[in-house]
């Protein structure tokens, strides 16, 4: 089994002391823009000590894993976010869907133009869906975007007779 320190090389390795592991979470904090002198004045040690951990420890091979660790984190954790919206916006766009054929319906049986709130309900519902799909490509959007199709088919048909 891997040591923690493989997985990820910014945790305390085995042979690293306290207050050289100090010196290191210093450089760490500093961020992209960190220096080893600054590390050493963070954290209360000599310059040439913090040059001599530097090497020995192999500060920025570890930071720069850690520094990528965070951006795949955060872009993880975007990218989820974003197909989270997606489904929220498929399933609200589902409903509304379903809310404005069976209005159609009724407009169709009746002979009835449908309302001018009807046709911005109806483009609303075309965005909300067509943003999703911009969200992530994915085999229901072909399906999605045909029913949205025959909507707006039908909202024509209504429209002309």
């Amino acid at each position: 089994m891997p040591e923690p320190s493989d997985l990820y090389p910014w945790v305390r390795r085995e042979r690293e002391r306290g207050q050289a592991y100090a010196a290191f979470q210093e450089y760490l904090r500093q961020g992209p823009r960190r220096t080893v002198r600054a590390a050493a004045e963070a954290a209360g040690i000599s310059a040439d000590s913090a040059y001599d951990l530097s090497k020995r420890h192999d500060w920025g091979a570890r930071a720069t894993a850690y520094d990528q660790h965070l951006a795949s984190a955060a872009t993880d954790g975007l990218a989820s976010q974003m197909a989270s919206a997606r489904d929220d916006n498929l399933t609200l766009a589902s409903k509304l869907r379903g809310h404005l054929s069976d209005q159609l319906d009724q407009c169709i049986a009746q002979r009835d133009d449908p309302t001018v709130r009807w046709s911005q309900a109806l483009a609303a519902m075309v965005r909300l869906e067509e943003h999703a799909f911009r969200l992530k490509d994915d085999p229901k959007a072909s399906a999605a975007r045909d029913r949205v199709q025959t909507l707006l088919e039908r909202f024509e048909k209504a429209s002309n007779t």
